[in-house]
């Protein structure tokens, strides 16, 4: 069992892998392959969004948490967020998009779907997805039912996941 000052470590360390991946999100720090699968994604999306700040704020949450894993990768191996290398030859876009989304299903259930302590990571996901909404909330908080900014809150944390998971399916 976990104690509070067990739980503040866990937060500190988080905040900092949370802090640390939205500055390398701020060098744009995709690898092209990525990046291409990123405007695949959100172009395929963007029709269904009912306003166009969506397409936007996805591609960010997207990039943010894509970092996040950069950012793990470089606290395993003691080094500066490793280069980014796409893999040798990238899959199609719809099969990354399948491992992708069998990392994102298993981040909150299977350890083993981190690299680095798999509490921190999760605290530093929900810290990423906690400040990728609060910068949203002056936008569009007062224009949503609380249904509809529950189902905000969750588009945000599914681009922020997806981004997490391209990286890890890539490296």
């Amino acid at each position: 069992m976990s104690t509070s000052a067990d739980r503040a470590v866990i937060l500190d360390r988080a905040h900092d892998l949370a802090f640390r991946a939205r500055a390398l999100a701020q060098a744009h720090a995709l690898s092209e392959p990525a990046h291409a699968y990123r405007r695949w994604r959100v172009a395929r999306d963007e029709p269904q969004h009912p306003v166009a700040e969506l397409t936007t704020w996805a591609a960010t949450a997207f990039l943010t948490g894509y970092c996040v894993r950069r950012v793990e990768e470089s606290q395993v191996t003691g080094a500066e967020p490793p280069a980014v290398r796409p893999p040798a030859a990238p899959p199609g876009n719809e099969e990354w998009e399948q491992r992708a989304v069998a990392v994102a299903d298993a981040i909150t259930t299977d350890r083993t779907a981190t690299i680095a302590d798999h509490t921190v990571v999760l605290a530093a996901l929900d810290d990423v997805i906690g400040k990728e909404v609060a910068k949203r909330s002056e936008h569009v908080r007062e224009q949503l039912s609380d249904p509809d900014w529950a189902a905000f809150e969750r588009f945000i944390a599914w681009w922020v996941l997806h981004g997490y998971a391209i990286r890890s399916a890539e490296g």
